[in-house]
């Protein structure tokens, strides 16, 4: 395989939580017994900003990649089934808001079938229609401003993730295994959707076959060496605002090389158990669906003590229940400790067992292999003045204080200048753990790049 640029970084931070997942990749099993949800959901929650209409009702019985709802603003933009059974009830937030819609699964699942459709010959039309329908076209984001892709607007490049750098990572070779045929028509697939060229980025070691069109590179460093935004910024930065760049993860495009190529919605998954919330040696890499329900993927391995549910990695995941589901692009089942009170006196002590990326504990002059965290934030809300330990741990060309600061003054012009249309809100995960001063970066970030975007742009 022909590597095209080798990129390395140095900023970033590899959090050492305790608890990460380990072993090859198995069954998920209770007391000897396979594991089998009754109950599947598609997770509409991260998309607060959509406006959907359903189209189906309690009681429907429903077929695996059957459209449920689609996205007023762009109807070619539809969210199917993760499974075959009979639609439980329409779960709705504040206002309305359709949060998820659980499945009662069968026992024989019916399928939504297409004929295969072979990219080196269909147009981009042909293409991008069948992704649509498929029900992949919410997996595939757009940048600048981190919005589900628009198909009307070709994208200068398409950048794919085969490397996973955060908290809780699943190993690329376990996604991809038994996946390459698949791999290899998605990435024909997209080469003919940009005019540009399509980017694989991947640790060393990662074996991929050539292709024509693609250009593959490999990364290292820590985290975020694995996110988006880092790819973007060493390869092809964005610049302005009326430039396209698509970005997937690297199930995402072995997703769409399955539906060109079987005609079918690939669900299955590479779950994650991981988290020191679970009793040790309960945590692993397994075989798993989108949308599982949290009791099934805790079933037969409980955890200890009173515990946060993070659906997705502890750093950009989401809190769920224990009768939740698995959020719609997350394949991490994160478990850690919680703690409701304030340690007594924590700041006098030498915190030999602590993690601290300041140094503020003795700890932090000595490399640990991993350490205890729980969900305590050591401190509230507070003045936003030291800029240097967020530009410690961000690789990206930008200062995120003068950043997140002109977001909060709504002063997008100066944003954009400073850096706004090459980020993410993932972007600043790592900003907001070491941050001093406790401040939701992500969410100040996120609600920026909407307000930003609907302003300059008709794609939210």
């Amino acid at each position: 395989m022909l590597v095209m640029a080798d990129l390395k970084i140095t900023k970033g931070l590899d959090v050492p939580l305790k608890g990460a997942p380990v072993g090859e990749l198995r069954e998920l099993q209770a007391s000897g017994r396979p594991v089998t949800p009754d109950v599947i959901a598609l997770d509409l929650s991260p998309f607060d900003h959509k406006r959907f209409r359903l189209l189906v009702k309690p009681g429907d019985r429903v077929k695996r990649g059957q459209p449920l709802v689609f996205d007023k603003g762009l109807e070619q933009r539809v969210f199917v089934a993760p499974a075959g059974g009979v639609v439980q009830e329409i779960v709705r937030g504040l206002k309305r808001r359709l949060l998820y819609i659980p499945i009662q699964v069968d026992a024989e699942e019916e399928v939504v079938t297409f004929s295969p459709l072979d990219p080196t010959t269909a147009s981009r039309e042909q293409i991008l229609e069948r992704i649509a329908e498929g029900g992949l076209l919410p997996f595939i984001r757009q940048r600048p401003f981190d919005l589900l892709a628009d198909p009307r607007k070709k994208p200068r490049d398409i950048f794919i993730q085969a490397v996973n750098s955060g908290p809780f990572a699943i190993p690329p070779e376990m996604q991809l295994e038994g996946h390459h045929e698949d791999l290899k028509w998605g990435l024909e697939t997209l080469r003919h959707l940009t005019s540009g060229r399509v980017h694989v980025v991947m640790r060393e070691g990662l074996h991929l076959h050539d292709q024509d069109g693609i250009s593959f590179h490999t990364i290292r460093g820590p985290h975020p060496s694995g996110l988006a935004s880092t790819h973007i910024s060493l390869l092809a930065p964005i610049t302005k605002v009326d430039e396209t760049v698509w970005t997937l993860s690297l199930p995402d495009a072995i997703a769409i090389g399955h539906l060109l190529r079987t005609g079918r919605f690939l669900t299955e998954r590479v779950i994650a158990i991981a988290g020191e919330g679970f009793v040790e040696g309960r945590t692993g890499f397994f075989h798993g669906r989108l949308g599982m329900p949290i009791a099934s993927l805790t079933e037969g391995r409980l955890p200890k003590g009173d515990v946060r549910f993070i659906s997705g990695d502890p750093l950009t995941g989401r809190q769920v229940q224990m009768d939740g589901f698995l959020g719609f692009n997350d394949s991490i089942l994160s478990v850690i400790p919680e703690r409701k009170g304030r340690e007594p006196l924590h700041f006098f002590r030498l915190g030999l067992d602590k993690f601290s990326a300041s140094r503020a504990y003795l700890s932090g002059w000595f490399k640990k292999k991993s350490y205890s965290f729980d969900t305590n934030l050591h401190g509230e809300t507070r003045s936003f003045i030291i800029g240097s330990p967020y530009e410690k741990v961000v690789p990206l060309p930008i200062n995120p204080m003068l950043l997140v600061k002109a977001i909060l003054a709504e002063d997008y012009e100066g944003a954009e200048k400073l850096g706004l249309l090459e980020v993410a809100p993932e972007d600043f995960s790592l900003p907001a753990f070491v941050d001093p001063s406790k401040i939701e970066m992500m969410g100040i970030v996120k609600r920026g790049l909407n307000l930003y975007a609907a302003e300059v742009t008709d794609s939210l």
